[in-house]
């Protein structure tokens, strides 16, 4: 049973996960739409649902753990493919980056907390990647405040140049020349493990 399980796993191709991916992210974009539609209904029907049901509110609380669990785990599938398309492009454009920091990543100090899903570094520079299935201008945002306290906390980096870029799958209302903008590399995924890359006007560096 074991040995057949492992050929199953064996079978599996790069091109069955970006299928996958692909196939799944198309649904997240329906599932966006309707969210958006029903967001109010839905926060009053849960406001309702705590005051007079308990029971059934502990369903609903199962439920988003379950789906957060999902996402969290599909996540981690995109940021696993982009780390050797985002070491292949940046070996091009930031001269000397030539390997995928494996040191921890998440890092907190008294009430400063970041946490960067991919580090690609060499002994003078260093590029920080952030990694969305779908970005937003807000996730730009977000990642941009926490890198302002990326070397306080990455304390081996404090005499690196580090820039920063957004992968993702795919980028909703224009967040991708957002983050050009606002000095990020934006890397989109293209499929069968590659990505292309839109470069900032002028990039931002720490």
């Amino acid at each position: 049973m074991e040995n057949q399980e492992l050929q199953n796993r064996k079978a599996i191709t790069s091109e069955d996960v970006w299928s996958l991916i692909y196939a799944t992210t198309e649904q997240l974009k329906e599932s966006e739409r309707l969210i958006k539609e029903t967001d109010r209904q839905l926060k009053e029907t849960a406001l309702q649902i705590k005051e007079n049901d308990a029971k059934s509110n502990a369903k609903i609380d199962k439920y988003l753990q379950l789906y957060g669990g999902f996402t969290n785990e599909f996540g981690k599938i995109v940021e696993d493919l982009c780390k050797p398309a985002a070491l292949k492009i940046f070996k091009k454009e930031v001269p000397g980056i030539d390997h995928i920091y494996e040191g921890p990543r998440h890092m907190r100090k008294d009430e400063e907390e970041i946490e960067v899903d991919i580090l690609l570094c060499n002994k003078i520079a260093a590029v920080a990647v952030e990694v969305k299935t779908t970005c937003y201008k807000k996730d730009v945002d977000h990642f941009l405040s926490q890198m302002r306290n990326f070397k306080t906390l990455f304390r081996e980096f404090e005499g690196k140049a580090v820039y920063v870029a957004i992968a993702a799958m795919r980028y909703a209302n224009g967040s991708d020349t957002y983050a050009r903008r606002k000095g990020l590399y934006a890397l989109t995924a293209t499929g069968d493990g590659l990505f292309t890359m839109g470069n900032p006007g002028k990039r931002r560096a720490y």
